[in-house]
């Protein structure tokens, strides 16, 4: 592999994954809610979840090529409901604790990292990325794990932006976090829609 090609694929993972999806839909909410630091364990599992998605898809992309067919519209069903839940509780979140008050706890690790392997957009990402950019270069697991550290790399920027952006509006959501809570919870379903209509 060139570095001119490698460089291209960083263009094309970085231009695919900044985009509104599941992940930094979900962040977006969650650190305007919670603020960045709470969220650091949601980050931590989505990204956890990336790099073995990745790995995952690159590692087995001939077999899982010849099961497409019949998985994707099990994962595509599955991911959008799981996502319908996450628009859910994104609508029913309360504004960020004051004094003496109670509310939720934020999304744990472990829902950033199940999230992965139920979002049809970063599965369908790997799949459709490896063959493309990776392949054509050989079975080499340098190549895998090369693939899948550049794709959470570039994910993970993504997740950074929209979750500082989540972070930095902080009063403004607790001042309008109805509208907010409802817009994201929009955008979620809008996820949800697309996975199941594409």
């Amino acid at each position: 592999m060139t570095l001119s090609i490698y460089l291209s694929f960083v263009t094309y993972a970085c231009a695919t994954t900044v985009l509104p999806g599941p992940n930094n839909v979900l962040l977006l909410a969650a650190a305007g809610q919670f603020g960045f630091r709470r969220c650091i364990r949601l980050l931590l599992g989505i990204w956890s979840g990336l790099v073995t998605v990745m790995l995952i898809a690159g590692g087995f992309c001939s077999v899982l090529g010849t099961l497409i067919p019949s998985i994707a519209p099990v994962f595509k069903y599955v991911g959008a409901v799981y996502i319908l839940y996450l628009a859910y509780k994104t609508f029913r979140r309360s504004p960020i604790r004051t004094e003496g008050q109670d509310v939720e706890r934020p999304l744990t690790y472990w829902n950033g990292f199940l999230l992965q392997f139920l979002n049809v957009k970063v599965i369908m990402l790997g799949l459709a990325s490896y063959p493309g950019y990776f392949l054509p270069y050989g079975h080499s697991v340098w190549l895998v794990v090369l693939f899948a550290l550049t794709m959470t790399a570039c994910c993970g920027l993504g997740n950074l932006v929209w979750a500082a952006a989540g972070s930095l509006l902080c009063p403004l959501y607790n001042r309008y976090y109805k509208a907010v809570n409802s817009v994201m919870a929009l955008l979620l379903i809008y996820c949800a829609a697309k996975i199941v209509f594409l």
